[in-house]
């Protein structure tokens, strides 16, 4: 007899599904019907772990919020400021890889103009990853690795950095490894801010 998921397995699940489908068709397209039809169960089933596509879209932007703050977690393990500005690129864009949507949700006019939940969950999300790089371009520049500037210019060229990598990825339809811009992103971001 088949093991039955847990919820947690179950939600990952439908995690991953979203990601395909924003991917392949932007955000608007998400359903219970289509996530139900790719995870290869009825819809019904989809409502015991959500209770309308909203709900569903907000444990999305959670797990997005969650995957972004265990990047900055990792990155402040780092012994440098390159060291963490290094591995905050590199999760990043493997987060990217893996998933192909953060962009997209970042992005997308659904969340502005639809439930006021969903756009307080992806700023919150937002905001609490920008604080992270920003936490570590001020530890820098108390160290003496960073020049002498305001911390918050410092989060918007790695903030800029990871999104224009981002785009010029998107619109070659993600045909190169965006982890390949690491070292280039890095060298230019240690020369704009490094002393």
């Amino acid at each position: 007899m088949k093991k039955r998921k847990s919820v947690e397995e179950r939600k990952e699940e439908v995690f991953y599904v979203i990601s395909q489908i924003i991917a392949e068709k932007g955000l608007s397209e998400v359903s219970t019907v289509e996530v139900a039809r790719r995870l290869g169960v009825s819809q019904p089933a989809i409502y015991k772990y959500f209770k309308n596509k909203d709900d569903m879209i907000v444990y999305y932007i959670q797990h997005l919020k969650d995957s972004l703050n265990e990047i900055i977690k990792k990155a402040e393990k780092g012994k440098t400021a390159e060291e963490k500005l290094r591995i905050i690129l590199s999760e990043h864009f493997r987060l990217l890889e893996r998933t192909k949507i953060l962009p997209r949700v970042v992005f997308s006019d659904i969340i502005y103009v639809g439930n006021p939940e969903k756009r307080s969950k992806l700023k919150e999300a937002v905001f609490l990853y920008r604080n992270g790089i920003k936490n570590i371009i001020s530890e820098g520049i108390k160290n003496g690795e960073i020049k002498d500037i305001d911390p918050e210019f410092g989060v918007r060229v790695v903030i800029g950095g990871i999104l224009s990598s981002t785009l010029f990825w998107m619109l070659d339809d993600m045909k190169f490894r965006i982890i390949d811009e690491v070292d280039f992103l890095l060298e230019n971001i240690k020369r704009t801010l490094f002393n």
